[in-house]
């Protein structure tokens, strides 16, 4: 027969097929933990990366340092650097993104400024897929949209998950504001609500930004008599309801 053995045989021949698979299972322990270990290197290492560049940013906004073409494209290259390690980080995809609307609002070429806001929308739907909870990426999606003119219903999600995530964070207050207001005419009641609310919240620490949107697109008729912003828009308030008065023409 073909796998006839005697019986002395058999005790030997098990415990050296035994022995084998143990000693392959080790190697294959050891590579998937190698793996891991380079693994978790990569992400450290591409994290430090995009800390790095992080604290460029932040420097530019302490000191309110005007950039130009050049020194942003010196400080994307952290974020692009990262993304040779890790090619899906959502961190670096945010940080480039924010720079692609930067030296969109820089270029005088107009194709050009398309193509950064172009990367900037593109940029932030892939960071989203991996930090769906981040109000800051959802404001920065509808600010992309804005520039693009893509009034959708992606740009109304978008606003409404930055203003559901993150109601109190100025930052995110800030943006929605702004790409709510540039796009006023084509809302909805709904959305037109969402954003006297994030008015009203805003007037609890983000009053002075707020008024400076709000003043950007002369839209007083949202804040004055509104509670907490009195110290602040009243003057300007007192003008528009004068040149309403006298049916002069306003701002």
């Amino acid at each position: 027969m073909l796998f006839e053995s005697s019986g002395k045989d058999a005790p030997d021949h098990f415990p050296i097929s035994v022995h084998g698979w143990r000693k392959a299972g080790c190697i294959v322990i050891f590579i998937g933990l190698g793996l891991i270990a380079a693994q978790s290197a990569r992400m450290g290492f591409a994290g430090l990366i995009v800390e790095l560049g992080q604290k460029e940013v932040d420097r530019w906004t302490v000191f309110s340092r005007p950039q130009g073409m050049r020194e942003i494209n010196r400080v994307a290259r952290y974020f692009s650097d990262s993304l040779d390690y890790v090619p899906d980080n959502p961190w670096a995809l945010e940080g480039l993104g924010a720079l692609d609307l930067a030296r969109m609002r820089l270029s005088r070429i107009p194709t050009q400024a398309v193509g950064y806001a172009w990367a900037a929308r593109l940029r932030f739907r892939q960071a989203l897929q991996q930090r769906p909870a981040s109000p800051f990426l959802w404001a920065n999606l509808a600010l992309a949209k804005l520039y693009l003119d893509e009034i959708d219903a992606e740009f109304s999600v978008a606003l409404r998950n930055a203003d559901e995530l993150g109601p109190w964070e100025p930052t995110t207050q800030g943006t929605v504001l702004f790409a709510g207001l540039a796009a006023w005419e084509k809302l909805d009641s709904d959305h037109r609500n969402m954003l006297v609310g994030v008015l009203q919240r805003g007037a609890v620490r983000n009053s002075v930004k707020m008024i400076e949107i709000v003043k950007s697109f002369g839209r007083w008729d949202l804040i004055c008599g509104r509670k907490g912003y009195h110290s602040l828009g009243d003057a300007d308030c007192r003008d528009v309801a004068g040149t309403a008065q006298t049916g002069a023409p306003t701002k």
